[in-house]
């Protein structure tokens, strides 16, 4: 049963009342306005609202009464009650009438200007139109159906739309309403996100929650034009303009703040560089939730710009992560050409190739094999990883041939350890996919063709091309006990490993326990890895302890 604000049922209250109301003095508008302000006025407009005795312009006028009455011991019950009385009333005619009658006034205040911002420090003022913006949506999201009227839902709908973009960014968070922004254009859906990219602007500082709510509920034509606006605004922050107004803000920020210290034109800049950081990260974040065209031609070009700064580039190709569109041969191209020139920085390079990964491996592994042969031995360790993370068992010999043959190419211990691995995490992979296939039922799973992993790998422990063999060897670390001879076989192999400069940061050296030292100390001791046979038997066997 539905309870009326001061907590007696709703049909007992109206019960109670209607004697009253029937024999009491004469119910008009001054009476329903006095009733705002009184002890048992709630009670007094519900019945109003509820009763069929009194002319439809009465009932609106008690439920409007309602929605503008003042707070009761801190809380605004009168939207509720108006609601409640709304769906006591039997018959839906009746209702409907009240309802398209409450909708001019709500409206109406509803459009009234936005109370102006108060100087700084001062408190803001309070936003009348807030309880007409909250009925009207109490009106249309009410379960069961309070607006059966097409043109009442319309006319509220739009009205909402507009309260809610003008003075968005004070009213998203003003504490007073009942019903916030975010969940009124949920509700109404595309149509009142549509103004939203217009706020995308260096003035706001909601710039991410704007975006967030275009890239909800946006078509794809707002989402274009909030991906427009988002480069735009990115632009000015990298401008010099907005460096040069941003130097002259710090540097009287500054001086109001230690004027009897210096500030050298040096720490301005750091300072701005600093700030100039912080809104671009903001802005690449939220280009990461909208995308669009405009937003991935902008990132791409961004990281892909040596002037640029590698933890920005790095930010922008974070922001890139499944917005690159897999159709785009030029896209895939621009980003590959990050990937392979030597000049980018290590970390920039290896969120290129994390973009990379994510699209077709036929349209990218080939593309990552020619980098196999640059100069940098680090780069086709980076791109041989990715290669193993999209191929399947069936390609490992392909894999494997693009490896170095020889000493005479450098190559760090890291990579055939990891590489190995990899091909071991196949077996999970496969596995996985099985299963997968087996619950969806299909009749014919690919993977089941996959050969195992152990017995694509095995043939290349003889090899005599060194990147496929070690390969091959770190297969089985922290492998199983039982495989310790396949191992130790290879432990008498004299190849040698590739030799490696301090610069070149590819040491081949493996920690081994400190001969003499208690077990219960764990420590250890570098040992130098030669040979083939090194590798194996320092680095391998020792960690092959799974039962």
């Amino acid at each position: 049963m539905r309870r009326v604000g001061w907590g007696m049922p709703l049909v007992l209250a109206l019960s109670g009342l209607a004697p009253v109301l029937a024999t009491g003095c004469r119910v008009d508008e001054e009476a329903v306005h006095r009733w705002e302000t009184t002890e048992r006025g709630p009670d007094k407009l519900v019945a109003v609202l509820t009763h069929d005795k009194y002319d439809t312009a009465l009932r609106v006028k008690a439920a409007i009464s309602l929605v503008q009455m003042r707070p009761r011991n801190g809380r605004r019950i009168g939207i509720e009650l108006m609601t409640e009385g709304l769906t006591a009333i039997v018959r839906a005619d009746e209702r409907q009438k009240i309802v398209d009658g409450m909708a001019p006034e709500l409206i109406k205040q509803i459009q009234l200007p936005a109370p102006a911002k108060p100087p700084p420090g001062s408190p803001m003022p309070e936003d009348v139109s807030i309880p007409f913006k909250d009925a009207a949506f109490a009106l249309l999201q009410h379960d069961p159906q309070l607006v059966s009227n097409d043109q009442t839902k319309n006319t509220l709908g739009a009205a909402l739309t507009q309260w809610c973009q003008a003075d968005f960014e004070t009213r998203l968070e003003n504490p007073s309403q009942q019903f916030g922004i975010e969940q009124i254009m949920r509700f109404l859906g595309p149509n009142s996100v549509r103004g939203l990219p217009t706020l995308i602007t260096e003035q706001s500082t909601k710039v991410d929650r704007i975006v967030g709510l275009i890239a909800d509920l946006g078509d794809d034509a707002t989402k274009q034009k909030g991906s427009e606006n988002l480069v735009a605004l990115a632009k000015t922050l990298d401008s010099k303009a907005w460096i040069d107004k941003q130097t002259g803000i710090v540097k009287k920020y500054d001086d109001e703040q230690v004027p009897k210290q210096t500030v050298t034109k040096e720490q301005i800049a750091t300072q701005v560089t600093t700030i100039q950081n912080t809104e671009l990260t903001k802005v690449f974040s939220s280009m990461k939730k909208i995308k669009g065209r405009s937003v991935v031609e902008y990132l791409i070009a961004y990281a892909g710009d040596p002037k640029n700064s590698a933890e920005r580039r790095k930010t922008a190709l974070a922001a890139l992560e499944g917005a690159v569109d897999k159709s785009n041969a030029g896209d895939i191209d621009r980003i590959f050409t990050i990937a392979k020139d030597d000049a980018t920085p290590d970390d920039v390079r290896d969120l290129a190739f994390n973009r990379l990964g994510e699209l077709p491996k036929d349209q990218v592994v080939p593309r990552l094999y020619t980098l196999f042969t640059q100069k940098k031995w680090k780069v086709r360790w980076v791109a041989a990883t990715q290669v193993l993370k999209m191929i399947t068992p069936k390609q490992i010999p392909e894999f494997m041939s693009h490896l170095p043959m020889t000493a005479a190419v450098k190559m760090g211990l890291g990579e055939p350890m990891s590489y190995g691995q990899l091909m071991h995490q196949m077996e999970d992979m496969v596995a996985k996919h099985v299963a997968e296939d087996a619950e969806a039922k299909k009749a014919d799973s690919p993977w089941k063709s996959e050969p195992k992993v152990r017995d694509v790998i095995t043939p290349y422990l003889g090899s005599t091309q060194l990147g496929p063999k070690l390969s091959a060897l770190a297969y089985f670390y922290e492998g199983k006990k039982a495989d310790q001879p396949v191992v130790a076989a290879k432990e008498s192999d004299t190849q040698p490993v590739s030799k490696c400069d301090p610069a070149d940061d590819c040491s081949w050296q493996c920690e081994l326990p400190k001969a003499g030292s208690p077990p219960e100390k764990h420590e250890t001791e570098a040992k130098n890895v030669v040979t083939v046979g090194d590798f194996a038997r320092d680095c391998i066997t020792p960690h092959m302890t799974a039962p």
